[in-house]
Formats: structure tokens, C-alpha cells, sequence
């Protein structure tokens, strides 16, 4: 039952502030009960860590001839801790560095649907078997959809965001897809033993939750979702995604899908490359969060292919926690700035780093041109986050006494859950790995600050002149690739199909209401008579 306490404690807390909010507001006494709860909450997380892998069975239906109902069950192993850990240190950072914005978005409801989402997050992740994730994954979906829609901005993207979760709805169809195949393939199975010949199933209905596969981002265009709950709600169905795509099978590219391999790394080089450039020449950390998401995804999704799923914990845990250290760095102190080089820590890939172990997905079989890009792409995000990491700061006197204590206590526990993923987060963590990568990816990355300084470009972030060439093509081509990266003109095909079916059903109907329609319908009456009789049939 230990698995259900920080999950119950969240909730139980959530609820009260809703509570406490309706009754008589309090600042103070809210942020209390949000960080008590996520404190207490983490440090389960950590004694969790001691009984790895532990599970706990909810529901069970004893009818194995019908195993569409299969279980309800959550599952804490060394490929989920990780990601439990860095999500429940996201969001007691969150609560803690919004002690330093409550002038903006810090708000005792923002605080509440951090902590359900956190929870919801963690019984995602956690989650036993398939049935599980799929039960969780349409709550989360609901609950943020639902969060988005009340957004002030949300009147001017309704559009947008009823269509970006279309696709998590086409990536709980796949899971539920996936899952009868393995039912087919051994019947009930657990999340740690998928079978091979649902393995790619899976792996697509996680890359269409991540949007790397096939390449989607349809929240390039959103409603502003800020640092505090917007990351929250942002990051916890990404962890929730990459947590199955560590449960993997290493064998799940199988023979007759070996050929198509290259145009499935293809996909995902073009969109760590993509998305890396954008990260990299992104105004500020906040608009290239989606792109810091997708590029990360991808590297966790290609080392799946190349049969290494462990090593998408490495990019995985790069993707949240050095992601959050950037988010949530607001405001910017500029004698806090050196706060920010401790991410490295968690990108940069060297030896005994946490990054290390992702070297060998990006390997697979051997080095290829493939690797070279992804290093590339690899490159540039740390690039990117330097960029921001650079931007100047202000005066600490800008704060409250006390937000000056706990606000970088918030950003000083995701460095400390960065030591922690590199010492033992998982087994293998604490690694050398192909050292050489790494070693390459610091010289080039060294390379391109020397580059960047003799041509004189600076941060705040990077940019071009207007009359450059160069600018002038980006502002041609990339808002072409954008509008194919958010797949709007598949979303406006299946508007107009539905449309013209809509049409044709409208017709039918018109001509059956007619002064005709009764021999129209005594017609069809006969033919299908004759159909279930046979009576058409010599």
C-alpha cells in the first residue's frame, strides 16, 4: 500500500486547498499544504527506492477466458523510479520557486492542480499493465484539457488544443490496439514482459503521446502556459510516456520491420534536428519548451529502435530535470546564474555522468550516419541551454526575505536529483559509456562557442540579421515545416471527410423523408430480406 501514499497524500492535498480556496482564501496556509504534502511525497519516493521493484495489485478480474478485463495494478520497478523521483522533485521545485512569483502565476489553484496532476502523473508512470496506463492516461488527458479550456487565452485556441488531444486520443487506440495484439500473441502479460510482436505497437502509441513518431507538435500554438502549473501539466504525461518507453522489449524491431528502420531513425533525426535548432534560436526558455521536449523524445525513442531501451532513461531524465532547472529559473537573479551550469550535468554525456548510458541507444549496432546526427541534435540543445543559461539577471532585492531562502532551495533540489540519477537512479547509471561521444560532443559544442564569439554573436539568444540571407529563407521554410510538423493538413482532410459523410448522411436522410422515402425504404426492406435469405445468392 506504500505505492498509494504519495499518491493519496497529493490528492488529499489538492483537495484541501480547493477547499480552503473556497472558504476563505489563504496565500499562506495554501503554499504550506502544497509543500508539506509534496515534501512528505518525495521522501516516500526515496524510501520507495529501498523495496525496488515493488507492486500492488488493486482490481482483478479472475475470468482468463475473457482478458479484455485483465488488471488493475501499479508496478514501482527501476525503469519507473526515476521518473517518479524527477517528477515529484519538479513539483516540489515548482512550489517552492513560486514563493518568488507571486506576482505572475503563483496561485493556491495552480498549486492544487499541480499536485492532482503530479499524482495522476505518478499512477501513469507506476502503472502495472496496459489497462492501467490507458485508465490513467484518459484522466490526465481530461483533466488537462480541461485546465487548458478555462485558460483566458483559451477562447483563441479551442481549435488547437480540441485537436492536439485527437492525437492522445489515436495514442490510447494504439495502446489499446497494442494490448490485444500481446493478448493474442501470450494472452494476460505485465508491463515488463510486452511480447515482441506488440513491442512496436507500443512504441508507437508512446511516440504519439511525445509527438516524435510520426513527427507531431500541435502545441506549437497554445494557450501561455507559464512555469509554475504549466510545467507540471506540461512534463507529467511526457514522464508517464518515456517511463513505457523504458519497459520496452530490446527485440521489438522484428524481421519484417528491419527494412523499414532507416526510414524510422530518418523520422527521428528530423526531428531531433528540428527541434534542436528551434530550442537553440528560441527567444526564451518558455517558447522553446516544446521543442526541448520533442528533441529529447526522440533520442529516448531512437535508442528504443537501436535495442537499448535502458538508455532512454538517460535521455529521459536530460529531458525533465536540466528542462526544469530552466523552466522554472524566474525570476533571474544574476548572482544565481551559476545554478544553471550544474544542468550540465545531466546533458553533456561525459563519463559517469547521468547521460552517460544514453551514448549506447544512439550506437545500436554499430556507428552510423545516423549517430552523427543525433550527435548533432545533441550539440545543439546543449548549445540552446546555454544560451538561456547566459541571459542576465536581476537584483536578489527584487524578493521577499523569505522567498529568498526557499527559492533556490527549489532549484538547488533538482542539482540534487540530478547527482542522485547519475549515482543510483538505475542499474547502469553510473557509467563510463561510449565515453568517446561525449568527449566529441564537448569538443564540438566548445567549437561552436568559440565560432559564435568570433562572429560576434551573443546571447540574450541567438539571432540573425533581418537582412541576412539566411534569415530570409528561416522566414519562408519554417513556418511551412511547422504547419507539417503540426499535421494540420491531415486534421483538415479528416474535417472535410467528416464534412462530406455528413453531407451524404444529411442526403439520405432528405430522400427517405420524402413523399418517396416510404418506397425507398420498403426497396431496401427487400434487398436486405434477400440478403440475409440468401435469396440473392445461385
Amino acid at each position: 500500500m506504500i505505492l498509494l501514499l504519495p499518491i493519496g497524500i497529493l490528492l488529499t492535498a489538492a483537495l484541501a486547498i480547493v477547499i480552503l480556496d473556497r472558504i476563505q482564501p489563504k496565500f499562506g496556509t495554501s503554499w504550506l499544504i502544497a509543500s508539506g504534502a509534496a515534501i512528505i511525497g518525495w521522501l516516500t519516493i526515496f524510501v520507495l527506492r529501498l523495496r525496488l521493484p515493488t507492486t500492488i495489485q488493486i482490481i482483478s478480474w479472475s475470468q482468463p477466458e475473457i482478458p479484455l478485463f485483465g488488471q488493475i495494478s501499479l508496478l514501482l520497478d527501476y525503469n519507473a523510479w526515476p521518473y517518479a523521483l524527477a517528477l515529484i522533485t519538479i513539483t516540489l521545485a515548482v512550489i517552492l520557486t513560486d514563493a518568488a512569483r507571486t506576482r505572475y502565476d503563483s496561485t493556491p489553484l495552480s498549486w492544487a492542480a499541480s499536485l492532482m496532476i503530479t499524482a495522476l502523473g505518478l499512477l501513469a508512470l507506476q502503472s502495472g499493465t496496459s489497462l492501467t496506463l490507458m485508465i490513467t492516461w484518459v484522466i490526465v488527458d481530461i483533466l488537462e484539457m480541461a485546465y487548458l479550456l478555462r485558460l483566458e487565452e483559451a477562447n483563441r485556441s479551442y481549435g488547437r488544443i480540441v485537436i492536439a488531444y485527437g492525437a492522445r486520443t489515436a495514442s490510447i487506440m494504439m495502446l489499446f490496439i497494442a494490448t490485444l495484439v500481446g493478448w493474442r500473441a501470450s494472452g494476460q502479460f505485465d508491463l515488463t514482459q510486452i511480447p515482441q510482436q506488440a513491442g512496436f505497437l507500443f512504441l508507437l502509441a508512446a511516440g504519439l503521446r511525445l509527438g516524435v513518431f510520426p513527427l507531431n507538435m500541435p502545441f506549437l500554438q497554445e494557450p501561455n502556459l507559464r512555469r509554475g502549473a504549466g510545467n507540471i501539466i506540461r512534463l507529467a504525461p511526457v514522464a508517464s510516456s518515456l517511463s513505457l518507453l523504458a519497459r520496452l522489449p530490446a527485440n521489438l524491431v522484428t524481421p519484417s520491420l528491419q527494412r523499414w528502420l532507416p526510414y524510422f531513425l530518418a523520422m527521428l533525426a528530423a526531428a531531433a534536428l528540428y527541434a534542436g535548432f528551434r530550442w537553440l534560436t528560441a527567444t526564451n526558455e518558455i517558447a522553446g519548451r516544446p521543442f526541448w521536449i520533442v528533441a529529447w523524445a526522440a533520442l529516448a525513442t531512437t535508442s528504443v529502435l537501436n535495442g537499448v531501451p535502458s538508455a532512454s532513461l538517460a535521455w529521459g531524465i536530460a529531458l525533465l530535470l536540466p528542462g526544469s532547472l530552466a523552466f522554472l529559473y524566474s525570476p533571474r537573479i544574476q548572482r544565481m546564474n551559476f545554478l544553471m551550469f550544474f544542468g550540465l550535468l545531466g546533458l553533456i554525456g561525459l563519463p559517469f555522468t547521468p547521460a552517460a548510458s544514453g551514448w549506447m541507444g544512439l550506437i545500436g549496432s554499430g556507428h552510423t550516419f545516423w549517430t552523427f546526427l543525433f550527435l548533432i541534435a545533441h550539440v545543439m540543445l546543449i548549445l540552446g541551454y546555454l544560451n538561456h543559461a547566459l541571459r542576465p539577471g536581476g537584483e536578489v532585492g527584487a524578493l521577499e526575505s523569505w522567498a529568498r531562502l526557499v527559492y533556490p532551495l527549489g532549484l538547488i533540489l533538482i542539482i540534487q536529483a540530478i547527482a542522485t540519477m547519475g549515482l543510483i537512479g538505475w542499474p547502469g547509471s553510473l557509467t563510463a559509456g561510449a565515453w568517446w561521444l561525449g568527449i566529441i560532443s564537448l569538443l564540438l559544442i566548445i567549437a561552436a562557442i568559440l565560432t559564435a564569439r568570433r562572429l560576434g554573436i551573443r546571447p540574450p539568444y541567438l539571432h540573425f540579421p533581418a537582412s541576412s540571407l539566411l534569415t530570409k529563407v528561416l522566414d519562408v521554410i519554417l513556418p511551412i515545416i511547422e504547419q507539417v510538423l503540426r499535421l494540420d493538413w491531415l486534421y483538415q482532410l479528416i474535417w472535410q471527410a467528416n464534412h462530406l459523410i455528413g453531407l451524404a448522411l444529411k442526403s439520405f436522410s432528405a430522400i427517405l423523408e420524402s413523399d418517396g422515402g416510404i418506397l425507398w425504404t420498403l426497396l431496401l426492406l427487400v434487398l436486405l430480406i434477400s440478403i440475409l435469405t440468401g435469396g440473392g445468392v445461385n
